[in-house]
């Protein structure tokens, strides 16, 4: 029976796969890859992951002692965690996704903001997109060692950029010309 597993279970289990770990290690592995710019995963959510995972059979945990440091659980994958994580790995590669944007929400709920108000909230949202591309193409250029797959990421995050730059360009456009 294959499992459908969330965007947060899957980012676990891909990286307890390449290492097993402890939660804490998780996280920091989950702030090293700046992974929270695209997924959102808080630490207490990786704890609560970890034990639905964990009642799924997808891994299983050990306390060890290392020191006079208190006991920790570190997580392993088991073998139907590495199936189930080859079959989400296909889904979420080839399938259409829909977007949830911020941005969308606050498009439709700005009936009550005038034209200026909507015209300098999205020129700070440019500005914003603009320095995170920047950034972003800066750490794509710095990359030449990354592996294959955060280069991906990264490449894939500028042309969101770019594509959202480019609408909100088009937004401010029209706004200025009056067109609603």
């Amino acid at each position: 029976m294959v499992q459908v597993l969330s965007n947060i279970e899957v980012i676990l289990l891909s990286i307890v796969n390449e290492k097993p770990s402890y939660a804490y290690e998780i996280d920091k592995i989950i702030d090293l890859r700046e992974m929270r710019r695209w997924v959102r995963v808080g630490v207490a959510s990786i704890y609560q992951v970890l034990k639905r995972l964990e009642g799924k059979k997808l891994v299983y945990s050990q306390k060890e002692k290392e020191g006079r440091m208190p006991d920790r659980k570190r997580y392993y994958i088991t073998d139907s965690g590495k199936a189930a994580l080859v079959e989400a790995s296909k889904r979420l590669l080839s399938s259409f996704e829909w977007y949830y944007l911020d941005l969308n929400v606050g498009l439709e709920a700005s009936d009550l903001l005038t034209p200026g108000e909507i015209a300098s909230c999205l020129t700070k949202r440019l500005a914003r997109v603009q320095a995170n591309k920047k950034r972003l193409q800066e750490l794509y250029a710095a990359g030449n060692d990354t592996v294959f797959k955060k280069k991906a990421v990264i490449k894939n995050l500028i042309s969101f950029r770019e594509a959202e730059e480019k609408f909100l360009q088009q937004l401010l456009q029209e706004l200025s010309m009056g067109n609603d």
